[in-house]
This record gives C-alpha cells, structure tokens and sequence, in this order.
C-alpha cells in the first residue's frame, strides 16, 4: 500500500492525471494502519486529485484533513510536506479572488517549508506572499517582498528566479515614478530570466509584458516606442486581458498626442471587453461556493460534537444564546475599533506628510519661519492624538510588539542590525516614527527625559524596540562594553537605581 501510495505521489510530482477513485483506497487504509505523514500524503493527494477535477471545496477539505493528520509535535513530522498542503490551499483561494486567506496560507506554507528544511519551497510561498498582497492594493509589502525574495533567490543561486520574481513590481514602480529601478528591474528581467530570445521578443503567452514596457516608454516620453510595444501587445496577445490592457494603452497614447477620435476607439475598445456584469457573477459564485464549503464543514464538526454530548439540546440551546449575544458584543467592538483604527491611521498619514512638508521648509529656515513654527504646534497636537488613539488600537503589548515587528521600517532597521551597518539621520528619523506610533507614552517619557538626539537619547530607542547591546553598538559605531557603561548611566539617571543594560531594558518595557 506505500508503494501504490508513493507511485501516485510521483505521479502527482510529474504532473501526471490521476482521479479521486484512485486515491481513495490508500485513504481508507493509512487512516486505520498508516503514520500521521502516511495519512497526511493520502489525504493531500485525493485534494490534488479533486482539485484537478475542478471541485475546490472538496479539495480544501481534502487538503484541510491533511493539515489536521500531521503531527508537528512528533520528531519526524513531514514539514516540507506540510508545507505544500499550505502552498495548495493558498493556490485554491488564489483562483477562487480570496487574497487575505491566500497570504495566510503562503505564510503558513514558508514556515513548515523553513522548518522542512525546504529552502525552495520556502522561497515559492514567500513569492506568492507579494502577489497576495498585490491584489489586496498593499503595494508597499508587495513590493518589499517581491525585492527580499529576489535577494534569496541571488543568495542560493537561483539568478533567473531571482529575476522572475522582480517582474510583478515593475508596473507599480512605474507608478510610483521610480523609472530608474523600474529600467534596472526590467533589464535583469530580461537579460536573466530566460524567457527573451536575442531579439528581445518574449517567449510563451507573456505579451502582457510589453504593455509594462510600453507604460514605461509613456512615462518618459518615448511615443514612438510606447506606441510599439501597445500594438505588439495587441497583435501577439489574443486574450482578453492584453487586447484589454492593449487598448488602454492605446488611448492614453493617442489623448497624449490629442487625436480625440484614435482615444475614442480605443476606449470604445476596451469598454466592449469590459463585462462587468459577469464577473460580478463569478465572484458572488466564488463566495457562495465557499461558504456552503464552510456550511459543509462546520455542520460536520457540529454533528460530531453532538453526539458526544449527554444533553444535546440543552447545550445547543445554550451555545445559539451565547454565540448570539458574543455576535453582537463582537460587531459592536468591530465597528467601533474600526473607526478608532481608520482615525490612528489618518493621524499618522497626516503626521508624515506635515513632518516632511517641515523637512522642506527648513532648508531655508528664514523665508519659512512661520508657517514652520505653525507645524510644529501642528505636530505637537497630532502626535497627543497619537498616543491616545494608539492606546487604543495596541490596546495588547503582544499585539503592539507583534505589529511593531511586521512593520516594514522595522524589519528594514533589524536588517541593518544583523549586518551591523552603521545607521543614517533617515534610519534615526524612521526609528524616531516608529517609537511615537507604536510606543507614544514611552516616546513622550523619553522626550520629557532625555536630551533629544543624544546617545542616552538613541540607546534608551533602540533598547525600547527590542534591539540587543551588542546590535546597538554596531549601530552606533561603537564598543558594547561603551553600550553597557551609558545604560548604567541612564539607569541611574532615569530610576536612580544601579543595575545592568538588561535591567534598563526591563524598565523601559513598562512604559507604553
């Protein structure tokens, strides 16, 4: 039974068909004879098998039953292959327009991948991790992503994957206006990637690619190459989605130029592609499909819940009120931290922005001196609002350390602690953000303390962002021994006690 187990999985690897019917009998056996990883593999196997035969709720429950059979607490579970479950239920919500429950399982997929000690398929599910967040509009993390891995990719070898994975970010860095990075990107993209031939045509159904060339050409103003690579798009790519894109491109080229009746053709074009209609459908379909898969489930755990209990209709009577009175409790708390949130965020928006406007303005301090101190007092209010609003978003300090930690400044300064590079005014300034966003009672301590921009001043921030000594003086460009001396001295300073760096650490986690 193993070997018929592992011949479908070769199968399965190779790409070859294989139905449920054939899967299902080593189902049956390895859940009464076989190891959890035996039982893990049978069962992810029949999801591909469903999952090939286009019945994605039957595959996500395949795939959840798989997940459900590992054993993570044994020394021999199978985490590489935990790790594809993961990457094949994200796929599904992939297909299926479910981008928040993708990225969840593309994390999950890159954790068990790491511990699996899969650096390829780590490295894959990290991938998908930018395109998730690229269809969910978070282009910042898309694009940090998408970059990081790259950077993996070059660090085991991998140079044509490592250009691949850049080719998703080129658009929104066109938009953005970082042409110089979008023309480095597009260059490793298609000298490296292996799907150019030497006259630069691209290979496969790939044509959507010359409609980012030719935004790119738009954007510098190159027409007569914009207006190349548009009707390349458009006479090599035959499916919707690049005569579509085509066609757009198009009639911003010719509103460029102020041919009003080539824009209207264009445009006309592209509209009659444009069903919106249908996929509406499609995704309201989607959804229903995954919730009667989620009715489906959720019924059978109910079921298998009941006929354990002894008073069964009591006990469900019970759990209706509670879940009720918890729904509502819920909702409640859900709108109004959603409108605590969507004001912290507007506050912190607002900040930056008055904070860079100031960086301007005091490049000549003179001609703008009023409205200078103007948004200094504007600061001031803004970052009182601040703290209170983030006492009540990162109302946990696990969750406030936890956001803290996924911040995309603060991985960018951890990176520089582990490669104990020297830090610059724009990483002070970063840090400086950070503490007043997620830390605004501590950062109002420290002002009100400290003499700003002093090394106290520097040590106590990166003491209070979980920083270690010996980071800290890579940091700052000098010794730990000098790191532990000034902490001493802050101790005594700020407590009047004496003790050691870890002991000023301990204090200063006790102010929020």
């Amino acid at each position: 039974m193993r070997a018929g187990l592992d011949s479908i999985n070769m199968r399965n690897r190779n790409y070859q068909p294989f139905a449920a019917s054939d899967v299902q009998p080593y189902v049956d056996f390895f859940d009464e004879h076989g190891t959890a990883n035996d039982r893990m593999l049978a069962h992810y196997l029949l999801g591909r098998a469903y999952h090939d035969q286009g019945e994605a709720p039957m595959a996500l429950e395949c795939y959840h039953d798989a997940v459900d059979c590992a054993d993570t607490t044994a020394d021999d579970c199978d985490y590489a292959q935990l790790a594809r479950v993961y990457a094949q239920m994200a796929q599904v919500f992939y297909r299926q327009g479910l981008y928040k429950e993708q990225l969840e399982h593309c994390k999950n997929s890159v954790t068990n991948a790491w511990k699996g000690k899969d650096t390829i398929a780590a490295l894959m599910s990290y991938e998908q991790e930018s395109y998730a967040y690229r269809n969910l509009n978070l282009v910042d993390s898309s694009i940090y992503v998408a970059e990081r891995v790259s950077q993996l990719y070059v660090y085991k070898g991998l140079v044509a994957d490592a250009a691949i994975s850049l080719a998703s970010i080129i658009r929104p860095i066109i938009e953005r206006g970082e042409l110089i990075k979008a023309r480095k990107y597009m260059n490793e993209y298609e000298s490296k990637s292996g799907y150019f031939t030497n006259d630069g045509t691209i290979i496969g159904e790939r044509a959507i690619y010359y409609n980012v060339k030719g935004l790119f050409y738009l954007h510098i103003g190159m027409l007569d190459s914009v207006e190349y690579y548009f009707r390349k798009e458009l006479n090599e790519g035959h499916d919707f989605n690049n005569q579509h894109a085509g066609a757009i491109g198009m009639a911003k080229l010719y509103q460029r130029l102020c041919l009003s009746d080539s824009v209207a053709k264009y445009s006309l074009y592209a509209y009659a592609m444009s069903d919106s209609l249908t996929a509406q459908k499609e995704t309201t379909e989607v959804e229903r499909m995954q919730s009667m898969y989620n009715y489906t489930r959720h019924k059978e755990i109910a079921r298998q819940e009941k006929s354990k209990a002894v008073r069964a209709n009591l006990n469900l009577l019970v759990c209706i009120v509670i879940m009720l009175i918890a729904l509502l409790v819920a909702s409640w708390l859900y709108i109004a931290r959603k409108k605590v949130k969507d004001s912290y965020t507007r506050i912190v928006l607002e900040l930056n922005a008055i904070r860079v406007e100031n960086n301007e303005l005091k490049q000549n301090t003179l001609a703008n001196e009023q409205q200078i101190t103007q948004n200094e007092k504007k600061i001031k209010i803004l970052e009182k609002k601040l703290g209170k609003y983030g006492k009540l978003v990162f109302f946990g300090a696990e969750k406030m350390d936890n956001d803290l930690k996924l911040s995309p400044n603060y991985q960018q300064i951890q990176e520089y602690a582990y490669k104990g590079r020297k830090l610059s005014e724009d990483d002070w300034e970063r840090i400086r953000i950070l503490a007043c966003e997620y830390y605004p009672e501590f950062y109002d301590f420290l002002l009100s303390n400290l003499k700003v921009n002093s090394t106290e001043y520097h040590i106590s921030l990166l003491l209070r962002l979980h920083f270690k000594t010996g980071e800290i003086a890579n940091m700052l460009g000098v010794t730990p021994p000098y790191i532990s001396r000034i902490c001493k001295e802050i101790l005594e300073k700020l407590y009047a006690k004496r003790g050691s760096s870890k002991d000023l650490y301990q204090e200063l986690c006790k102010i929020k």
